[in-house]
């Protein structure tokens, strides 16, 4: 007997603008992303899901098909649809981990055994593995998103995080990557990760397959000034999100509801796309929140405009600890 689907239990606006085959999807992104789900994991059946949503069949149908196109889930027939990414720590991550502690201690009772001071002899390696770090080539981080606004805030943060490692962080525009890929090659050092957020990560995975570069999905969370901005406000303020039309609504609308504790549903969004929804929006609430693809139509509501709070995309502790993983395992072997 196969084991069951994992509790679904969310909800979806109709009133949003952002159609519910997206919304879904992007509530299973936003839970791969937060570690809720996890490699293998087995999502819903589709007549299951489509019942507790009181959505269509087809509805749900399109959902996981967006998902399947983007390689975030795959189908198994006689077994269901199950989660195909995953941002925990692979076997191999693990096995890396044991190798480093199994050769740690072998060291240790090596210098026990000669007579040595283990304190000295890790100074030691210490030293001669700065040395080699000095010779060798610093990686670079290429972080890989659709908007400027989302790429500067991204790696503005990721390179404030990595300060103390040896390593670059640039951005990269999805448009450029295309553009770059049209003429033969994407322009990367020998020593570059290209990184990016798991909506673009099949894509490029795909496009750099032939090239030997390594893709890493990494997640994000909001930038703490919003948070706190959210958090301090009144419990009887009106608060309402506006999005972009690939912003993972889902995800950020359950992170403000966390920090405003108010419970799933009752904070309403809209997409800016959808002007008349957006305008609706506007109108019903006292603090508007948004990202920064909508700061053009929020420049033009003017003195119409509710208070505002811009909300930023940033690496979360997890996505940082996966790159400095990385090049530890970098210099360990001396490569990629």
């Amino acid at each position: 007997m196969s084991e069951p689907a994992k509790t679904v239990r969310f909800s979806l606006n109709p009133d949003s603008g952002l159609p519910l085959y997206l919304q879904i999807a992007h509530e299973f992104i936003y839970r791969i992303e937060s570690g809720m789900l996890g490699q293998d994991d087995k999502l819903p059946g589709i007549r299951k899901l489509a019942a507790e949503l009181g959505v269509s069949f087809l509805t749900v149908d399109k959902a996981y098909k967006w998902l399947r196109s983007r390689g975030v889930v795959g189908s198994i027939p006689g077994v269901g649809v199950r989660v195909q990414l995953t941002l925990e720590p692979t076997e191999e991550d693990i096995r890396q981990r044991q190798k480093i502690e199994r050769l740690a201690e072998k060291v240790v009772q090596l210098s026990i055994k000669e007579g040595l001071d283990p304190l000295v002899v890790a100074q030691a390696a210490t030293h001669h593995a700065r040395t080699h770090m000095a010779r060798a080539r610093a990686a670079e981080i290429v972080f890989v998103e659709c908007h400027p606004e989302y790429v500067d805030d991204y790696t503005n943060e990721l390179r404030r995080a990595l300060s103390e490692e040896r390593v670059t962080v640039r951005g990269l525009l999805l448009d450029d990557v295309k553009h770059q890929l049209k003429r033969g090659r994407l322009e990367l050092s020998d020593t570059a990760y290209l990184s990016t957020t798991l909506y673009h990560f099949d894509f490029l995975q795909r496009a750099v397959a032939r090239e030997n570069i390594r893709v890493v999905a990494l997640s994000h969370t909001l930038d703490q000034e919003a948070v706190r901005l959210i958090s301090d406000l009144e419990p009887n303020q009106k608060l309402g999100v506006l999005l972009g039309p690939v912003d993972p609504a889902p995800g950020i609308i359950q992170t403000i509801e966390f920090y405003r504790n108010q419970g799933p549903g009752t904070i309403p969004f809209a997409v800016v796309t959808d002007q008349a929804a957006a305008r609706r929006l506007v109108k019903s609430c006292e603090v508007l929140a948004y990202t920064a693809t909508c700061h053009e139509y929020v420049h033009t509501l003017g003195d119409k405009a509710p208070r505002t709070i811009l909300v930023r995309f940033v690496p979360d502790q997890d996505a940082v600890n996966k790159i400095k993983l990385l090049l530890a395992r970098k210099d360990q072997n001396g490569h990629r």
